[in-house]
């Protein structure tokens, strides 16, 4: 490896063995009832009960991401619905959802989760585009074209590679409307006579 720095002479020594790790939880989480309701209103979620911070929530999201990237999908995504159970408050966990489950071919499950996104959070690029894109496969046009129009008034310059996508898509889309309704507007023709 290029800059990598030889190991110096001598005999190998394992490192140290950190005895002083401690668990992950350091005792089980018991709910009180009032927690309990206050999940069950939705004014809590199972991360709050549990006391997971935000740190540690996108840094298991990550880590399905990684699963999900490095070949262990199914593994990655369910430990993403988890985390989208334990904290259904954050759009771009049901984003990221989406983004799995549309990779896995199930389109009808990344719409919900993208829809999800965005009645979380309405400027959820990454949701409306991916959104958009599903819808215009289906042939919704009218609901794509609202993401669309949505998608391109968060990034008005597209300068992400997402709002580059958002432009590309409406543009393709405003074009093949066009030329429908410009075929629609000419008469037809009907065959010379012999």
């Amino acid at each position: 490896m290029l800059g990598a720095r030889p190991l110096p002479a001598g005999r190998f020594q394992p490192p140290p063995r950190f005895t002083d790790q401690k668990p992950l939880l350091a005792a089980p989480v018991r709910p009180t009832p009032a927690q309990l309701s206050a999940v069950a209103d939705g004014t809590l979620t199972w991360a709050e009960v549990m006391g997971m911070t935000r740190a540690e929530a996108f840094g298991i999201a990550q880590s399905a991401y990684r699963l999900f990237e490095f070949g262990q999908r199914e593994k990655g995504r369910a430990v993403l619905e988890g985390l989208v159970v334990a904290n259904p408050k954050v759009a771009a966990f049901h984003a990221l959802l989406g983004g799995m489950q549309g990779r896995l071919g199930d389109e009808k499950a990344a719409q919900e989760s993208y829809s999800k996104a965005i009645a979380i959070e309405p400027g959820n690029l990454a949701a409306r585009v991916n959104r958009a894109e599903l819808l215009l496969k289906q042939g919704a046009l009218d609901v794509a074209l609202d993401d669309l129009i949505a998608a391109t008034k968060i990034d008005p310059s597209g300068k992400s590679p997402l709002g580059k996508r958002a432009f590309h898509l409406a543009r393709t889309t405003s074009a093949g409307l066009k030329e429908l309704i410009a075929r629609a507007r000419k008469p037809a023709v009907a065959p010379p006579r012999r």
